[in-house]
């Protein structure tokens, strides 16, 4: 028996238990930029619409958010493809693969079942050769339907483009796969794997960011900077290509090293041992549910308040752009603010709400995995009731997020209030994160209700705050109806700093979290466990 013995039988393996997962995933993706792709010649349908455009994506918030302004000067679809959407196409391959490779490597020997498949004729390498090998196919095979499919879209999208395009953003899929594979071997868990993935990823998008709005050398450093350094539909370029590949095949290397120095079951990165006796904490709900969540809260804030401080230091970057732009100053000022700075600080806290949402669906989901893991069985055959188990996750998801997003909002705003000495644009932003609280907290009753009442259907909850992401910041770009807009509970946030405060929205919104949950709690009463 080699090493790599049962890895085709793995491969196989996988390919069944992702056989809805897999083609959802690759659906999902491709299937977004098609529409996109079809939607732009629709709305911008002439030279002076799409240069109109171009003129209010050249400007810094764009291009942080965005990516730098290849081919602005003359912005066709292909340009405007590659320029405005093609970094969020990046994101969702790497949360693909990351998910994909922690959930067949990590994820199963956590539950042990990778022990015993190791037990058989299975060799060492086996498990992660296989989990790589088809995170690499996913990814080829979504580079390889843009590549195919985006010439035939109407707006003249070129062979040549679209392999750049497609290649730009399987190569990105197939490192983060790397990345996922790494984080595998150095922790125990599997939620520790990928939250450690998902901050390099978070981290290589802020650093091209921030890299592509100085135009240094930072961008060089980020694996996203990488594939849009290929400028597909501009003059494409074929040599960044080469970068991700070598890298990923670092880390490919890498797995194989790391898993020779662990055992089984273990990471390289030590678990402290506990107390030798509990906390007084862990008898209450709050408490056992905050221990269990405290290292996904700290890196969450951790990482918003990053974000809110990397951005802020760029509000001088917006300041003088807007002095020589006085288009962009109406852009930002029609978002809602009453200035274009407040515009601009709207649009970033309405960014970290999503990403404050984003660890409160995590959070409210965690009853889920420990119902159908059999781990709160023991604990509900107690005198503990099934409202207050409930309970305590909730509490935790709706005070963790709200101390993420306000973390976040904070440092954006006191950097935002000592580059411009305006203490005012700190209670401005700490205003606008307070706002989005109960919209956030709306997604947590959701998912409560869900969970209660059909907890098949949790899936749910992510469909929604994607749609909801989605109508947040391409909603204008492709002219989604008001009343599509309605569905996402973040379009009835009053538009601040700077704008109005409506009150009625808001305790709308409350309302509706707090009935959400009630639902969740009855119907979870009525109901018998559900354990896998």
């Amino acid at each position: 028996m080699t090493s790599l013995t049962g890895t085709w039988t793995l491969i196989r393996f996988i390919l069944r238990r992702d056989r809805i997962r897999i083609p959802i995933w690759i659906i999902g993706i491709v299937g977004f930029f098609l529409i996109l792709a079809t939607s732009f010649p629709e709305i911008y349908p002439g030279e002076q619409e799409r240069q109109a455009r171009a003129q209010l994506m050249s400007n810094p918030t764009a291009i942080a958010f965005r990516g730098p302004g290849h081919g602005l000067e003359d912005y066709t679809y292909g340009v405007m493809m590659a320029h405005e959407v093609m970094a969020y196409g990046m994101i969702a391959v790497a949360l693909m693969s990351i998910f994909m490779v922690v959930r067949h490597t990590r994820a199963e020997e956590e539950s042990d079942r990778l022990e015993l498949i190791r037990s058989s004729v299975v060799g060492r390498y086996a498990s992660p050769v296989a989990a790589l090998t088809v995170a690499t196919a996913v990814n080829v095979v979504i580079a390889l339907l843009f590549v195919a499919l985006l010439p035939l879209m109407p707006g003249d999208y070129s062979v040549v483009g679209s392999l750049a395009f497609g290649l730009a953003i399987g190569s990105v899929g197939i490192f983060f796969a790397g990345v996922g594979a790494i984080t595998s071997q150095l922790t125990e868990f599997g939620r520790g794997a990928s939250s450690m993935a998902a901050l390099v990823l978070g981290a290589s998008y802020l650093i091209r960011a921030i890299g592509d709005v100085q135009e240094s050398a930072l961008i060089w450093l980020s694996p996203v900077g990488w594939g849009q350094a290929m400028r597909p539909f501009v003059d494409e370029l074929w040599w960044p290509l080469a970068l991700p590949a070598a890298f990923t095949g670092v880390l490919f290397i890498g797995v194989f090293v790391l898993i020779n120095r662990r055992d089984v079951g273990g990471g390289i990165l030590p678990q402290k041992p506990g107390p030798a006796t509990a906390s007084n904490t862990l008898s209450n709900p709050i408490g056992f549910v905050l221990r269990q969540q405290q290292g996904s809260i700290i890196g969450w804030t951790l990482g918003v308040t990053v974000i809110g401080v990397s951005f802020g230091t760029l509000i001088g970057e917006v300041e003088t752009f807007i002095a020589d732009n006085p288009q962009l100053g109406e852009f930002l000022e029609s978002t809602g603010g009453a200035t274009p700075i407040d515009g601009f600080l709207g649009l970033l806290v309405m960014t970290m709400a999503f990403m404050a949402t984003g660890f409160a669906v995590a959070s409210a989901m965690r009853p889920r995995t420990e119902e159908s893991e059999g781990r709160a069985e023991p604990l509900l055959s107690t005198a503990l009731s099934r409202p207050r188990w409930l309970g305590g996750y909730l509490v935790v998801a709706m005070a963790g997020s709200a101390i993420v997003l306000l973390s976040g909002s904070a440092g954006l705003g006191i950097l935002a209030a000592i580059d411009q000495d305006d203490m005012g644009l700190l209670t401005g932003t700490l205003g606008a994160a307070l706002a989005y609280i109960p919209a956030v907290w709306l997604m947590i009753g959701l998912a409560c209700a869900l969970f209660g009442a059909t907890p098949r259907l949790l899936v749910l909850t992510w469909l929604v705050l994607i749609f909801g992401i989605f109508a947040g910041l391409f909603g204008d770009m492709v002219n989604m109806p008001s009343w599509a807009r309605a569905i996402s509970p973040f379009e009835h946030v009053p538009d601040l700093p700077g704008g109005t405060l409506e009150v009625w929205p808001i305790a709308i919104l409350a309302f509706l979290a707090a009935l959400l949950i009630a639902i969740g709690q009855f119907t979870f009463r009525s109901r018998d466990l559900e354990m896998s």
